[in-house]
Order: C-alpha cells, then structure tokens, then sequence
C-alpha cells in the first residue's frame, strides 16, 4: 500500500531490548522517565508492574518478554511511554510500555521498503516491520494486544 504523495505519519522509533519498535505518535499520551514499578501478584511475566500517573494506575508491559526475550532492566536510559486506551476501552485505561532508552521521532512517507515475513519475530504482537536506514523497525498488532490485555 502506497502512501499519497505529500502524506506524512509521525511516528515514535522506540527501543527495545534486541529490537526497534515503531508506533504512531498520535498513540502515545505522554514519555515518562522510569519511576519504580508496584508488582501485581499473580501477574503475566510480560506486566512489569504497576506505576501512579496523573492519579490513575497505568500497568507497565514488556513488550520483549511477548517477544520470547527476557525483560529488560529498568534504567536511567529507559523512558516509560503512556499509551492511550485501545479502540473500545474506557478512556481511562492507559497503559505504559518499557523503553530502553529515549524514543526518537520519526517521520514516514510510504518510500520505506516493507521487511521480509521472514525478518519479523514469530509472534501474533508484531503486525509487519518496515526497513529504515538498513534497520528493522516492528510495527505492534495493538488489536492481538488488546485480547491478551483484556481477555
């Protein structure tokens, strides 16, 4: 699918522990630097935890533990990005995504080449991946998200 000529996504390249995640900008409330996580007992191994944000409890994920890899270590590099509520949920159902560092903006126009099948992770949260700058970027399937959040 070709973009129209002129039509720009702003996107976020987030770091992940052995991968680079791309997701659009207009998702994402707000980046936070990384506070200390309150553990949930019982919890899936992908939800670190839970943080206090603007007097609401966000759930933290691992995006890399749904990915088969182990979680990454919280650290001063590392930026929590607060996502808005998916299609269908309460408008105060924010979740927060781990960052191994600081997310970079970045701007698509439809020239970036679509990656391979066989370059993208084997796992139903990985939608397709692009090519930018000779680097994969994976772009989430936020609906197979939503049905393991909120089954």
């Amino acid at each position: 699918m070709k973009a129209r000529a002129g039509v720009r996504l702003h996107s976020l390249e987030v770091p992940l522990a052995g991968n680079t995640l791309l997701v659009p900008s207009a998702a994402v409330a707000e980046v936070i630097n990384p506070i200390p996580f309150s553990p949930v007992p019982f919890s899936q191994p992908w939800l670190m935890g839970v943080i206090g944000w603007r007097t609401l409890a966000i759930p933290v994920i691992s995006l890399e533990v749904l990915l088969g890899v182990a979680p990454p270590a919280q650290t001063a590099n590392g930026k929590i990005l607060v996502f808005y509520p998916m299609s269908g949920r309460h408008d105060w159902e924010f979740y927060g995504l781990l960052s191994i560092a600081e997310p970079r903006p970045q701007a698509l126009d439809g020239s970036q080449p679509v990656a391979a099948e066989s370059e993208l992770p084997d796992s139903p949260y990985i939608a397709a991946g692009l090519k930018i700058a000779n680097r994969l970027m994976l772009i989430p399937d936020f609906e197979e998200l939503k049905k393991i959040f909120y089954p």
